[in-house]
């Protein structure tokens, strides 16, 4: 896993929080504030259950002090605040902190009381206001804390004594105040910068797969019209010979066989239709635009020594192998086998520039066997100027499949990358 997707949180981890909402949503707590009055409740729940525990947690345990009922009653209204922490950040911040300094007030002499509502509520802050606000809401709240202290109990209790001492301690609880706030807040912060990040690289991987399968949807499309052109190309030339044929049987007949003639002319209006409608067909399957510049007819497996003369340069000089008899192959087969071959080529002089490439057809009893084996791209710089752009397996693989072939490709143990195509024969034995 990259670092972007550890960052943004495990699979398991996000199921356990969609887990986790919609439990809360069958509870009835679909909304951020119905969800801050549960959290509420439970802070609540807890401040009165530790305020019946042996010194009423104001004092270390053991003790026997209890906290007094107006003390107590401003803990609780303090934790009840928090159910405003999201829908109204800065005004329970507010109530938390004038709660703040009425527990300075009520609080017995010489005792410093710290609810967790405060902590919270910085908390809460700092996941929803900017980082400026967040850290100046941290030190606000530090401040009016120690300075309620220091007005209600520690100026008081000097007496007129030295204040070095009191200043000394007064500093020292404003700056472990300040970093407890801080870091609160800086919690929060960095809760919702996470967040976002989430966000951002959930939003990217979508764009990212969108963009990929609009591309190789174009590619696709791209790639039926060349073999729809080539269809109609191949099929064009069979019909029109059949047109050929019927029309010098109609008229080479001597004797008059009117049942002959009818069945003659019955074919040349059949193909003429067959004709007619493949075109039409193939019309449909073209987008408009600019003509591709392959608009050659595709010469088979009687080209593919051509091919690989013209794919022979000062650093790839690819070697041809052929063994056994194609029999009846088909024409669509045929065409498969010269284009694969081809695409397999361009790819090794796109990404193993250099590279010895050998290309081995067998024509065995089942089936014809395309095996194309480039090594590794020998050390040298890298190309900048490829003009194939990496669709070529999509457009293999739908070819094989048009014709009921296998296609197989993958990297070799060198290095390199081998294109291996099998195309049965339409009776299983050849002819």
């Amino acid at each position: 896993m990259d670092e972007p997707q550890r960052f943004a949180g495990s699979p398991e981890r996000r199921r356990f929080l969609d887990d986790w909402g919609r439990w809360l949503d069958a509870l009835g707590l679909s909304t951020p504030f119905r969800r801050d009055c549960a959290f509420a409740a439970v802070v609540v729940a807890l401040s009165a259950g530790l305020s019946l525990l042996p010194g009423g947690g104001a004092e270390p345990p053991g003790s026997s002090i209890d906290l007094p009922l107006p003390v107590l009653i401003l803990l609780l209204v303090q934790a009840a605040v928090l159910c405003l922490r999201r829908v109204r950040p800065l005004w329970c911040v507010a109530a938390v902190l004038a709660l703040q300094v009425a527990l300075a007030v009520a609080a017995p002499e010489g005792q410093g009381l710290r609810g967790v509502a405060l902590l919270v509520a910085v908390y809460t802050c700092g996941t929803q206001l900017p980082a400026a606000r967040a850290y100046g809401l941290a030190t606000l709240a530090a401040v009016v804390e120690i300075g309620s202290y220091v007005v209600l109990s520690a100026i008081p209790a000097l007496a007129g004594a030295s204040p070095w001492p009191l200043i000394t301690r007064v500093s020292g609880q404003l700056i472990l105040t300040l970093l407890l706030y801080g870091t609160a807040a800086l919690l929060g912060r960095s809760a919702t910068l996470r967040r976002r990040y989430t966000e951002v690289v959930e939003l990217r991987a979508a764009e990212a797969a969108e963009n990929l399968r609009v591309r190789t949807d174009a590619a696709l499309a791209a790639e039926r019209t060349r073999m729809a052109r080539e269809l109609h190309d191949v099929a064009a030339h069979h019909l029109t010979a059949l047109i050929v044929q019927a029309t010098v049987v109609e008229r080479m007949l001597d004797r008059d066989l009117e049942a002959a003639r009818r069945a003659a002319a019955a074919i040349r209006t059949e193909g003429k239709s067959a004709l007619g409608n493949l075109r039409s067909v193939v019309g449909a399957l073209r987008e408009s635009g600019p003509a591709e510049p392959d608009d050659a007819a595709v010469p088979g497996l009687l080209g593919i020594s051509e091919l690989v003369a013209n794919h022979a340069d000062s650093r790839n000089r690819p070697t041809l192998i052929v063994s056994g008899d194609p029999g009846d192959l088909s024409a669509a087969a045929d065409l498969t086998l010269y284009r694969v071959t081809q695409e397999a080529l361009s790819n090794a002089r796109d990404h193993a520039p250099g590279a010895a490439v050998t290309i081995k057809i067998d024509h065995r009893t089942e089936a014809s066997v395309l095996e194309v084996v480039n090594g590794p791209a020998p050390a040298g710089p890298a190309r900048t100027d490829r003009s194939h752009r990496g669709f070529g397996l999509i457009g293999m693989r739908e070819r094989a499949g048009l014709v009921g072939a296998a296609l197989a490709a993958g990297p070799t143990p060198d290095g390199g990358w081998s294109v291996k195509l099998t195309v049965p024969h339409k009776s299983g034995r050849r002819s």
